[in-house]
């Protein structure tokens, strides 16, 4: 997966403002080649759904991402029809680096699963004085296997 500058631009922008909670969104692409080409920040509900439950949702936003999947489905609808495909989700991990966490592995890939297997993974290392990496990740039949590095989200 190919990231231009001002697509790492934006991405890297919205993890810092976000921070200390994790950001989440989507990464489309025009075309078959696997260059983004648009990204959408995409709510976190994660304080949301535990400010309504904390029991069942016991996290909160520093901890992990929660999408609203009914706007993800509008946001995909309308690009394909604008001729982009979907390419990948991409969300920030806060103060602890850009790996595929179990909880990723558990929300991408319930049961063993993947859910979006077509899909590329973004994992941006957010911190207080800013984004240090962002590392790619793709579902191989069975895992979640790193494919690409980003040390250009630094900053």
């Amino acid at each position: 997966m190919r990231l231009p500058p001002a697509i790492i631009d934006q991405v890297r922008a919205w993890v810092r403002a976000g921070y200390p909670s994790e950001s989440c969104g989507l990464l489309f692409a025009s075309g078959t080649d696997d260059i983004a080409v648009r990204a959408v920040l995409v709510e976190n509900m994660a304080d949301r759904l535990h400010a309504m439950d904390p029991v069942e949702y016991p996290r909160t936003s520093r901890e992990y991402f929660a999408m609203n999947e009914a706007k993800v489905a509008r946001q995909v609808r309308e690009a394909e029809a604008a001729g982009e495909r979907w390419l990948a989700i991409w969300h920030s991990h806060i103060d602890c680096g850009a790996y595929f966490s179990d909880e990723d592995k558990l929300t991408a890939a319930p049961g063993g699963q993947c859910v979006y297997p077509q899909l590329y993974q973004l994992v941006v290392d957010a911190r207080a004085d800013g984004c240090r990496e962002a590392q790619a990740f793709r579902w191989n039949g069975h895992d979640f296997a790193n494919i690409s590095s980003y040390p250009e989200f630094a900053g």
